[in-house]
């Protein structure tokens, strides 16, 4: 059963993407996508370009992974902090000074993990802690970055306006570690992403041994001057030890699309996760209140959103600051997952801006 015009659909793609790829705005680019129509899950991945741009033979495959960045926050952290709430760890509206051992300023003790999820708590958007951290000791990374983060003056007061922070989810990966007793990463593979068998597919490279020549390249590394290649791109996570929750996540396209396809049946409750209940979920997923972030996850902005103008208004989803981005109309049932390593050609996001929403627009125009 045909659904859309495949012809038409991959030169429509290719125009742009080859276009993309000649104005040098990435390397690489794998594209997956599925829709569910008349109780059909069609899916599709489309894969361009080369790992690298100095003279690579190694195309992009749809088993090339892609470090996911900021895509940690939704599909790492929130789903985390799903399992901690189901098991009674922790609740939405617990407060630092409640749910922490730790020693807290007084203006930080009011912040909820509700705020740290929708960006609400006043902390700042990035700091760059690596240029210390770095030469932490391992042992001791945690309890510094909790305390430097810490000593950060609030830019207003928690829950009274929004304002996108790595901090908050950095602070998150802390908190889920401490109440869950166990590293982020070994929580999210164990309760998250086993019982779905996307463990191959979904991981952090730190503990993973895996080859590297599958793996689209980002940027040079501003301490060893070697090009990053399955070591995360994101100096505060990679100072870290490659473990944050706001980054160190990688991932293939359709690892990430079934992912999404989860998260729907979830949302539509035609499917449970062992770790957490639907009703959860689509709490989670709830608007918080005048932003445009539900805990973890973006929507989309009328007329400025990435995933373009098709959308629906009960869409979810998130970008990656190394090119990447998933999106999510659980309205419709339709994902995409757009995969890039636009970091490789420039630290410019001014050509990736503008290609996001056509590329969403092409999918949605022929498969609506």
């Amino acid at each position: 059963m045909k659904i859309y015009n495949e012809a038409r659909l991959e030169e429509e793609l290719g125009d742009v993407i080859n276009c993309s790829l000649k104005n040098d705005v990435f390397s690489g680019v794998c594209l997956s996508f599925s829709i569910l129509k008349d109780s059909l899950r069609w899916s599709r991945s489309y894969s361009y370009g080369t790992t690298e741009k100095s003279g690579s033979q190694n195309r992009i495959q749809q088993n090339t992974y892609f470090d996911l960045a900021s895509l940690t926050k939704p599909l790492v952290t929130t789903l985390s902090i799903a399992v901690l709430i189901e098991d009674g760890l922790i609740r939405l509206e617990d407060a630092l000074s409640y749910c922490c051992g730790w020693q807290l300023p007084e203006d930080k003790k009011r912040i909820k993990i509700s705020h740290l999820l929708s960006h609400s708590s006043g902390l700042p958007a990035h700091k760059p802690y690596y240029k210390k951290l770095h030469e932490v000791p391992q042992y001791q990374k945690n309890k510094d970055l909790q305390k430097w983060i810490m000593e950060e003056k609030l830019c207003f007061s928690p829950g009274t306006d929004s304002l996108y922070s790595d901090l908050g989810f950095i602070l998150l990966g802390l908190i889920i570690e401490e109440r869950a007793g166990v590293p982020l990463d070994v929580l999210w593979e164990k309760k998250v992403i086993t019982p779905l068998k996307l463990q191959k597919g979904l991981l952090f490279t730190k503990n993973k041994s895996f080859d590297r020549r599958l793996c689209a390249v980002t940027q040079n590394c501003i301490w060893s001057g070697k090009m990053l290649c399955g070591i995360v791109h994101d100096d505060n996570c990679r100072a870290m030890g490659g473990v944050g929750g706001h980054a160190g996540l990688f991932g293939t396209a359709p690892a990430v699309l079934s992912l999404c396809e989860h998260l729907i049946e979830q949302f539509k409750g035609r499917e449970e996760h062992p770790s957490y209940s639907p009703a959860l979920l689509r709490h989670l997923l709830t608007r918080v209140g005048n932003s445009g972030w539900t805990y973890g996850f973006d929507t989309p902005t009328r007329g400025k959103s990435s995933s373009g103008r098709f959308f629906s208004n009960e869409s979810r989803g998130h970008l990656g600051f190394t090119g990447t981005s998933f999106w999510i109309d659980f309205e419709r049932e339709i994902a995409i997952v757009l995969l890039t390593n636009r970091v490789h050609s420039t630290d410019n996001i001014d050509k990736i801006k503008k290609i996001r929403p056509l590329i969403h627009d092409i999918i949605m125009k022929n498969i609506l």
